[in-house]
């Protein structure tokens, strides 16, 4: 897709042609290196630098976090410094705040899975991708492609968009199109598919353990459909994958039956392959690991932690045959063409002052509003209880957590009803709890708001709440949070899956209470046996909201 922007062949050839004629094969192999480095501006660092952009001529560059303006600052430098201008690349899974500090913060994946509007995520896209050029980066490596199964996945977990192949897919193609068409080039990962398992790459080697038919009907199909969708970047992941790959331990990213079997020839993926970290403890027990990865198929290496040596590594096998000068230039002219297709043929300069600004718009701002709102799912079988009926005064809030917490939310709610307050407290003595509830089982309504994360102290309440009021439960919390309530949730009239608790978000609880907002979330992951993935009702406004007197 991003190559379709090149509007010009024959220039982005001609440029192609005259950077490649003036490399020698070393700095051919330096344009396939990634490698990442502190935005800090202290003089062992700044030295750091200049060495692998002039000595081993990286081709690109990735900071490990910090502030913009020093990530700026250096970029400038690097660039400066760089003969051929840098790739300069980001791993910014939910925003730049992922990495760098004061900066904003999008909602989780998992929490945008949620959302049925999929031209809001595609918007994301386009907001990061301004974001990034705003920085100077051209490759954001994301979105994550996982879909994540299983439970207890250690790693990917809130990462990925959700449990539903399509819809992971479906937010996967948004996303990633709002960044192409941005001028970023997305990378789709961790193929192929790291979302069922329960170990981390990062630590150790995880195994899928899966028939083709399996991988093909789950974690292979987002990444099928990017590829249809024209996506132009993918990183392959750390893992063992027997039906691929019949070499015991060997890595996926390490495997030529993965990345040049599988993802190019059998899926016609054209575009780039990066290799996940190669420091990775997943791959990181393998010797000369690079050029292993390059013969695997892989374009681009992320990472490596001794370039020296495994730059050497590379060139050495060339010079013996084991690799073809034919095949590096072929890889370095493909990481040229999409530097020239992401405006790399000139030396770019990013303007320091009014960074932040730039940066932190009120439109920002107002997306991340919006995708917050979208986000919202409500559970069960609400037709005996929503909306509530503003004639029913007789209301009681519980909260669970900080009662200054929920105020956004209290305030909003009296504009419809006169709301009483009770809050509970932690590790309740039976007399106590039973004294709560007789007092609670007076009210008509009872509406239970969680805002604290650990709940464990409050389950012994929990436990046997079942109260012939009809009880709403309002989570702005993470959704997994229900599973430490469960079973007083198990009996509730209503649930209401708020994830964060925003002020905006509060107040837009409140409104879909009493029919003066429009919800229409679906769960992007099950919560235990209590909620299945793609669960969600959908509830319409009222044109004449209630409101009482002042």
């Amino acid at each position: 897709m991003l190559l379709r922007g090149v509007q010009d062949g024959m220039r982005c050839r001609q440029w192609v042609d005259s950077v490649l004629n003036k490399l020698n094969l070393k700095e051919r192999i330096g344009q396939l290196f990634i490698y990442t480095i502190a935005p800090q501006q202290d003089k062992a660092n700044k030295d750091l630098l200049r060495k692998v952009v002039e000595d081993y001529k990286v081709g690109g560059l990735l900071f490990s976090g910090g502030l913009i303006q020093n990530q700026v600052a250096l970029t400038n430098e690097a660039q400066r410094m760089a003969n051929i201008p840098l790739m300069i690349t980001f791993d910014g899974e939910w925003g730049l705040s992922m990495r760098l500090k004061d900066t904003p913060v999008f909602p989780r994946n998992m929490v945008l899975g949620c959302i049925r509007n999929d031209s809001l995520l595609y918007e994301y896209g386009r907001e990061m991708a301004r974001q990034c050029r705003e920085l100077g980066v051209h490759v954001n490596f994301a979105p994550v492609a996982d879909v994540n199964i299983n439970p207890k996945n250690p790693v990917i977990n809130t990462r990925s968009f959700g449990e539903s192949p399509a819809n992971v897919a479906d937010k996967v193609i948004a996303y990633a199109t709002g960044l192409e068409e941005g001028g970023v080039l997305p990378v789709c990962k961790h193929f192929p598919g790291h979302g069922d398992t329960d170990v981390d790459s990062h630590q150790a080697l995880p195994t899928l353990s899966f028939t083709r038919e399996r991988l093909d009907s789950v974690e292979l199909y987002p990444f099928k459909k990017a590829i249809q969708a024209g996506l132009s970047g993918v990183m392959v992941g750390h893992l063992a994958v027997p039906a691929l790959e019949e070499q015991v331990g060997l890595p996926s990213s390490l495997s030529r039956n993965v990345v040049s079997g599988l993802l190019e020839r059998e899926l016609q993926f054209k575009g780039l392959v990066f290799t996940d970290a190669l420091a990775m403890k997943g791959v990181s027990n393998n010797g000369m690991l690079c050029l292993k990865a390059l013969k695997a198929g892989n374009d681009l290496l992320l990472v490596p932690r001794r370039i020296k040596e495994e730059l050497d590594a590379v060139l050495d096998a060339v010079k013996h045959g084991e690799l073809t000068e034919q095949e590096i230039e072929a890889k370095c002219r493909k990481v040229l063409t999409y530097k020239y297709a992401l405006g790399l043929n000139k030396k770019p300069y990013i303007r320091l002052s009014g960074l932040d600004t730039r940066i932190n718009t009120p439109y920002t701002r107002d997306l991340i509003r919006r995708l917050n709102l979208a986000a919202i799912t409500v559970l069960g079988d609400t037709k005996k209880v929503l909306p509530l009926d503003p004639a029913v005064k007789d209301v009681a809030v519980l909260n669970v957590g900080s009662a200054a917490r929920i105020q956004p939310f209290v305030k909003q709610l009296s504009r419809y009803i006169h709301p009483v307050e009770f809050q509970l407290g932690k590790d309740l003595p039976a007399a106590e709890r039973k004294a709560l509830k007789d007092k609670l089982s007076k009210y008509k309504r009872i509406l239970v708001c969680v805002t604290e994360n650990t709940l464990t102290s409050y389950q012994s309440f929990f436990k046997d709440f079942a109260p012939d009021t009809p009880v709403v439960y309002l989570f702005f919390v993470p959704g997994k949070q229900v599973l430490q309530v469960q079973q007083g949730v198990s009996t509730a009239a209503a649930v209401v899956l708020a994830h964060s608790a925003g002020d905006d978000v509060q107040r837009q609880a409140a409104k879909i209470l009493y029919a003066d907002a429009m919800v229409d979330g679906r769960l992007s992951a099950s919560i235990g046996g209590l909620f299945a993935t793609g669960e969600g009702l959908t509830l319409e406004p009222q044109t004449k909201p209630h409101f009482v007197p002042e």
